[in-house]
Protein backbone atom coordinates (compact mmCIF):
# COMPACT_ATOMS: atom_id res chain seq x y z
CA UNK A 1 0.00 0.00 0.00
CA UNK A 2 1.46 3.23 -0.92
CA UNK A 3 0.97 5.63 1.17
CA UNK A 4 0.73 4.46 4.77
CA UNK A 5 1.21 7.91 6.37
CA UNK A 6 2.86 6.56 9.39
CA UNK A 7 6.04 5.54 7.16
CA UNK A 8 6.05 9.32 5.34
CA UNK A 9 8.74 11.00 7.41
CA UNK A 10 7.46 14.19 5.93
CA UNK A 11 4.09 13.76 7.10
CA UNK A 12 4.19 14.23 11.38
CA UNK A 13 1.58 14.51 13.61
CA UNK A 14 3.46 16.84 15.81
CA UNK A 15 2.27 19.77 16.43
CA UNK A 16 4.83 22.86 15.31
CA UNK A 17 6.31 24.44 18.21
CA UNK A 18 4.65 27.84 18.70
CA UNK A 19 7.17 30.97 18.50
CA UNK A 20 8.42 31.67 22.35
CA UNK A 21 7.01 35.22 23.14
CA UNK A 22 10.29 35.70 25.70
CA UNK A 23 13.25 34.04 24.60
CA UNK A 24 15.21 32.41 27.42
CA UNK A 25 17.27 34.70 27.28
CA UNK A 26 15.01 37.74 27.43
CA UNK A 27 13.34 35.98 30.46
CA UNK A 28 16.80 35.76 32.32
CA UNK A 29 17.79 39.30 31.76
CA UNK A 30 14.08 40.60 33.19
CA UNK A 31 14.77 38.23 36.26
CA UNK A 32 17.59 40.20 37.14
CA UNK A 33 16.57 43.47 36.70
CA UNK A 34 13.64 42.31 38.81
CA UNK A 35 16.53 41.33 41.37
CA UNK A 36 18.64 44.37 41.27
CA UNK A 37 15.05 46.46 41.32
CA UNK A 38 14.33 44.84 44.50
CA UNK A 39 17.64 45.01 46.17
CA UNK A 40 18.05 49.24 45.54
CA UNK A 41 14.46 49.51 46.95
CA UNK A 42 15.38 47.57 50.22
CA UNK A 43 18.30 49.26 50.10
CA UNK A 44 16.48 52.70 49.84
CA UNK A 45 14.29 51.42 52.80
CA UNK A 46 17.11 51.28 54.96
CA UNK A 47 17.58 54.67 56.55
CA UNK A 48 21.29 55.87 57.51
CA UNK A 49 20.57 55.13 61.24
CA UNK A 50 19.53 52.08 60.88
CA UNK A 51 22.51 51.30 58.40
CA UNK A 52 25.12 52.40 60.86
CA UNK A 53 23.56 50.53 63.74
CA UNK A 54 23.92 47.31 60.98
CA UNK A 55 27.58 48.29 60.37
CA UNK A 56 29.23 49.03 64.19
CA UNK A 57 26.58 47.06 66.56
CA UNK A 58 29.42 43.99 66.61
CA UNK A 59 31.88 46.89 67.40
CA UNK A 60 29.86 48.48 70.43
CA UNK A 61 29.16 45.10 71.90
CA UNK A 62 33.07 43.61 71.55
CA UNK A 63 33.58 47.25 73.45
CA UNK A 64 31.09 46.67 76.17
CA UNK A 65 32.52 43.43 76.71
CA UNK A 66 35.66 44.61 77.11
CA UNK A 67 35.14 47.77 78.84
CA UNK A 68 31.90 47.97 81.02
CA UNK A 69 30.58 50.86 78.49
CA UNK A 70 27.08 50.09 77.44
CA UNK A 71 26.57 49.27 73.73
CA UNK A 72 23.56 51.49 73.54
CA UNK A 73 25.63 54.69 74.72
CA UNK A 74 28.93 53.92 72.19
CA UNK A 75 25.94 53.27 68.90
CA UNK A 76 23.93 56.25 69.68
CA UNK A 77 27.16 58.42 70.26
CA UNK A 78 28.38 57.18 67.14
CA UNK A 79 25.52 58.07 65.64
CA UNK A 80 24.91 61.38 66.86
CA UNK A 81 28.74 62.48 67.05
CA UNK A 82 29.19 61.40 63.00
CA UNK A 83 25.89 62.04 61.67
CA UNK A 84 25.28 58.25 61.17
CA UNK A 85 28.80 57.97 59.73
CA UNK A 86 28.57 60.65 57.24
CA UNK A 87 30.02 64.00 58.66
CA UNK A 88 33.37 65.14 57.61
CA UNK A 89 35.37 63.87 60.46
CA UNK A 90 33.90 60.54 60.07
CA UNK A 91 34.52 59.94 56.11
CA UNK A 92 37.83 61.89 56.16
CA UNK A 93 39.25 60.66 59.73
CA UNK A 94 37.42 57.58 60.72
CA UNK A 95 36.22 59.71 64.30
CA UNK A 96 32.89 58.84 64.72
CA UNK A 97 32.87 60.15 68.94
CA UNK A 98 34.48 63.63 67.60
CA UNK A 99 37.31 63.41 70.19
CA UNK A 100 39.93 66.20 69.74
CA UNK A 101 43.30 66.14 70.04
CA UNK A 102 44.27 66.86 73.72
CA UNK A 103 47.49 66.52 74.96
CA UNK A 104 48.24 63.14 75.12
CA UNK A 105 46.96 62.83 71.17
CA UNK A 106 50.24 61.85 69.25
CA UNK A 107 48.57 60.70 66.10
CA UNK A 108 47.64 62.05 63.05
CA UNK A 109 44.81 65.42 63.01
CA UNK A 110 42.51 67.23 61.15
CA UNK A 111 41.57 70.53 61.48
CA UNK A 112 37.64 71.32 61.78
CA UNK A 113 35.26 73.87 63.25
CA UNK A 114 32.96 73.05 65.68
CA UNK A 115 32.74 74.89 69.03
CA UNK A 116 35.56 76.91 67.68
CA UNK A 117 36.86 77.85 64.11
CA UNK A 118 39.41 75.18 63.35
CA UNK A 119 39.68 72.96 66.07
CA UNK A 120 41.91 70.33 66.53
CA UNK A 121 40.39 66.31 65.88
CA UNK A 122 42.08 63.32 65.99
CA UNK A 123 42.50 61.45 62.98
CA UNK A 124 42.43 56.89 63.14
CA UNK A 125 43.18 54.17 60.64
CA UNK A 126 39.61 52.86 60.44
CA UNK A 127 36.42 53.10 62.74
CA UNK A 128 37.62 49.93 64.86
CA UNK A 129 40.57 52.18 66.07
CA UNK A 130 38.15 55.00 66.57
CA UNK A 131 35.94 52.72 68.66
CA UNK A 132 38.69 51.42 71.00
CA UNK A 133 40.39 55.04 71.12
CA UNK A 134 36.40 56.65 72.55
CA UNK A 135 36.34 53.71 75.13
CA UNK A 136 40.02 54.95 76.08
CA UNK A 137 38.97 58.13 76.30
CA UNK A 138 36.22 57.35 78.94
CA UNK A 139 38.26 54.88 80.58
CA UNK A 140 41.16 56.94 81.47
CA UNK A 141 39.81 60.29 82.54
CA UNK A 142 38.61 60.64 86.03
CA UNK A 143 35.65 62.77 85.36
CA UNK A 144 34.18 59.71 83.52
CA UNK A 145 35.01 57.35 86.85
CA UNK A 146 31.50 57.42 88.21
CA UNK A 147 30.28 55.96 85.46
CA UNK A 148 31.44 53.08 85.46
CA UNK A 149 29.97 52.08 88.97
CA UNK A 150 26.35 52.70 87.06
CA UNK A 151 24.29 49.90 85.81
CA UNK A 152 25.67 49.23 82.08
CA UNK A 153 21.78 48.94 81.53
CA UNK A 154 21.07 51.98 82.65
CA UNK A 155 21.31 53.81 79.96
CA UNK A 156 19.30 56.79 80.65
CA UNK A 157 21.48 57.74 83.83
CA UNK A 158 24.92 56.83 81.19
CA UNK A 159 23.61 59.62 79.16
CA UNK A 160 23.18 62.49 81.96
CA UNK A 161 26.63 61.20 83.35
CA UNK A 162 28.19 61.92 79.95
CA UNK A 163 26.49 65.49 80.21
CA UNK A 164 27.46 66.31 83.42
CA UNK A 165 31.26 64.97 83.07
CA UNK A 166 30.96 67.47 79.99
CA UNK A 167 31.67 64.93 77.18
CA UNK A 168 29.59 67.30 75.25
CA UNK A 169 28.41 71.19 75.09
CA UNK A 170 24.78 70.95 74.11
CA UNK A 171 22.33 71.31 76.83
CA UNK A 172 20.54 68.45 75.75
CA UNK A 173 22.88 65.79 74.61
CA UNK A 174 21.50 63.49 77.19
CA UNK A 175 17.90 63.42 75.39
CA UNK A 176 19.29 63.59 72.33
CA UNK A 177 21.19 59.59 72.95
CA UNK A 178 18.32 58.36 75.02
CA UNK A 179 15.60 59.45 72.04
CA UNK A 180 18.24 57.41 69.60
CA UNK A 181 18.57 54.71 71.99
CA UNK A 182 14.76 54.38 72.04
CA UNK A 183 14.05 54.67 68.69
CA UNK A 184 16.47 52.02 67.46
CA UNK A 185 15.91 49.45 70.68
CA UNK A 186 19.98 49.90 71.44
CA UNK A 187 19.20 48.45 74.88
CA UNK A 188 19.44 45.02 73.10
CA UNK A 189 22.29 44.99 71.82
CA UNK A 190 23.26 45.59 76.04
CA UNK A 191 21.52 42.55 76.83
CA UNK A 192 23.18 40.69 74.33
CA UNK A 193 26.50 40.98 77.24
CA UNK A 194 24.58 40.98 80.23
CA UNK A 195 21.99 38.32 80.55
CA UNK A 196 20.04 39.62 83.05
CA UNK A 197 18.74 36.35 85.74
CA UNK A 198 14.94 37.88 85.73
CA UNK A 199 14.15 37.68 82.06
CA UNK A 200 10.88 36.00 82.05
CA UNK A 201 8.00 37.64 83.70
CA UNK A 202 6.87 35.65 86.54
CA UNK A 203 10.86 35.25 87.83
CA UNK A 204 11.50 39.00 87.66
CA UNK A 205 11.72 39.78 91.08
CA UNK A 206 9.54 42.45 91.83
CA UNK A 207 6.67 40.97 89.81
CA UNK A 208 3.20 40.78 91.86
CA UNK A 209 -0.65 40.04 91.44
CA UNK A 210 -3.71 41.57 91.84
CA UNK A 211 -6.21 39.75 93.50
CA UNK A 212 -8.09 39.25 90.22
CA UNK A 213 -4.65 37.87 89.14
CA UNK A 214 -3.30 40.57 86.38
CA UNK A 215 0.39 40.86 86.85
CA UNK A 216 2.66 44.26 87.37
CA UNK A 217 5.68 45.28 88.55
CA UNK A 218 5.91 48.98 89.79
CA UNK A 219 8.47 50.96 87.74
CA UNK A 220 12.03 52.11 89.76
CA UNK A 221 13.53 55.51 89.34
CA UNK A 222 16.53 55.35 86.13
CA UNK A 223 13.94 52.10 84.87
CA UNK A 224 12.36 52.55 81.13
CA UNK A 225 9.35 51.24 79.78
CA UNK A 226 11.47 49.68 77.41
CA UNK A 227 14.07 48.49 79.56
CA UNK A 228 11.45 46.58 81.78
CA UNK A 229 9.83 45.02 78.56
CA UNK A 230 13.40 43.72 77.64
CA UNK A 231 13.87 42.08 81.09
CA UNK A 232 10.82 40.32 81.00
CA UNK A 233 10.87 39.19 77.35
CA UNK A 234 8.02 41.06 76.35
CA UNK A 235 7.90 43.81 73.60
CA UNK A 236 7.09 47.48 74.44
CA UNK A 237 3.48 47.01 72.45
CA UNK A 238 2.46 44.19 74.51
CA UNK A 239 3.16 46.15 77.75
CA UNK A 240 1.29 49.02 76.19
CA UNK A 241 -1.47 47.02 75.50
CA UNK A 242 -1.67 45.37 78.40
CA UNK A 243 -2.08 48.70 80.05
CA UNK A 244 -4.55 50.08 77.62
CA UNK A 245 -2.31 52.90 77.12
CA UNK A 246 -0.37 54.56 73.70
CA UNK A 247 2.85 55.14 72.59
CA UNK A 248 3.04 58.70 74.81
CA UNK A 249 2.47 56.77 77.51
CA UNK A 250 5.03 58.17 80.34
CA UNK A 251 5.11 56.14 83.36
CA UNK A 252 7.10 57.56 86.13
CA UNK A 253 9.05 55.77 89.27
CA UNK A 254 6.09 53.87 91.64
CA UNK A 255 3.46 53.77 88.72
CA UNK A 256 2.04 50.14 88.21
CA UNK A 257 3.02 48.68 85.16
CA UNK A 258 0.74 45.22 83.72
CA UNK A 259 3.21 42.99 82.15
CA UNK A 260 0.15 40.40 81.60
CA UNK A 261 -3.25 41.13 80.74
CA UNK A 262 -5.63 42.98 83.24
CA UNK A 263 -8.64 40.52 83.36
CA UNK A 264 -12.03 40.97 81.72
CA UNK A 265 -14.70 38.78 83.93
CA UNK A 266 -12.60 37.96 87.15
CA UNK A 267 -13.88 40.93 89.07
CA UNK A 268 -17.31 40.12 88.03
CA UNK A 269 -17.24 36.37 89.13
CA UNK A 270 -16.68 37.52 92.35
CA UNK A 271 -19.33 37.08 94.94
CA UNK A 272 -17.99 39.85 97.32
CA UNK A 273 -18.72 43.26 96.43
CA UNK A 274 -16.30 45.97 96.52
CA UNK A 275 -16.16 49.69 95.89
CA UNK A 276 -13.83 52.70 95.98
CA UNK A 277 -14.77 56.38 95.72
CA UNK A 278 -13.57 58.20 92.98
CA UNK A 279 -10.76 61.32 93.96
CA UNK A 280 -10.31 64.29 92.47
CA UNK A 281 -8.24 64.43 89.40
CA UNK A 282 -8.36 60.71 89.04
CA UNK A 283 -10.35 58.80 85.83
CA UNK A 284 -11.90 55.12 85.11
CA UNK A 285 -8.63 54.37 83.86
CA UNK A 286 -6.93 55.05 86.72
CA UNK A 287 -9.20 52.70 88.70
CA UNK A 288 -8.74 49.95 86.65
CA UNK A 289 -5.21 50.18 86.70
CA UNK A 290 -5.26 49.75 90.53
CA UNK A 291 -7.65 47.38 90.90
CA UNK A 292 -6.29 45.18 88.04
CA UNK A 293 -9.27 44.81 85.41
CA UNK A 294 -9.71 46.53 81.96
CA UNK A 295 -11.72 49.55 81.51
CA UNK A 296 -14.39 47.40 79.66
CA UNK A 297 -14.85 45.19 82.91
CA UNK A 298 -14.78 48.57 84.84
CA UNK A 299 -18.16 50.02 82.65
CA UNK A 300 -19.78 46.68 82.63
CA UNK A 301 -19.25 46.48 86.57
CA UNK A 302 -21.07 50.16 86.75
CA UNK A 303 -23.69 49.75 83.79
CA UNK A 304 -21.74 53.08 82.43
CA UNK A 305 -21.85 53.85 78.57
CA UNK A 306 -18.80 53.74 77.32
CA UNK A 307 -16.40 57.33 77.48
CA UNK A 308 -18.37 58.40 80.83
CA UNK A 309 -16.87 59.87 83.17
CA UNK A 310 -18.14 59.81 86.75
CA UNK A 311 -17.98 62.53 88.97
CA UNK A 312 -15.38 62.93 92.23
CA UNK A 313 -16.29 61.45 95.17
CA UNK A 314 -18.51 58.67 92.98
CA UNK A 315 -19.04 55.40 94.66
CA UNK A 316 -17.15 52.61 92.28
CA UNK A 317 -17.77 48.95 91.87
CA UNK A 318 -14.31 47.03 91.21
CA UNK A 319 -15.95 43.61 92.19
CA UNK A 320 -19.00 41.34 92.21
CA UNK A 321 -21.87 41.22 90.02
CA UNK A 322 -22.65 43.26 87.05
CA UNK A 323 -24.95 46.05 88.63
CA UNK A 324 -28.76 46.07 86.79
CA UNK A 325 -28.53 50.04 87.43
CA UNK A 326 -25.47 52.59 87.20
CA UNK A 327 -24.31 54.08 90.49
CA UNK A 328 -22.59 56.98 88.89
CA UNK A 329 -22.87 59.77 90.47
CA UNK A 330 -23.60 58.37 94.36
CA UNK A 331 -22.02 59.95 97.26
Amino acid sequence: MVGDYKSRPYLSIRKPKKPELYPMRTRTLFLCLVLLCSQLAIGQDLSPRKAYVNLYAKMAVKEMKRTGIPASITLAQGILESGNGQSRLATEGNNHFGIKCHEDWKGKTMFVDDDKPNECFRVYRNPVQSFKDHSAFLASRSRYDDLFNLDPRDFKTWASGLKAAGYATSPTYAEKLIRIIEAEELYRFDAQVIKPATRGTKAHPRYKMTPAGAGYVLLEEGESLEQLAFDLGRKTPQILRFNEVHMTWDPVPGDRVYVTPKKTDTARKLRKISTCRLASGEDPWTIAQRYGITLKSLYDLNGWPVGHQPEAGSLIRVQGPKLAEPISGAK
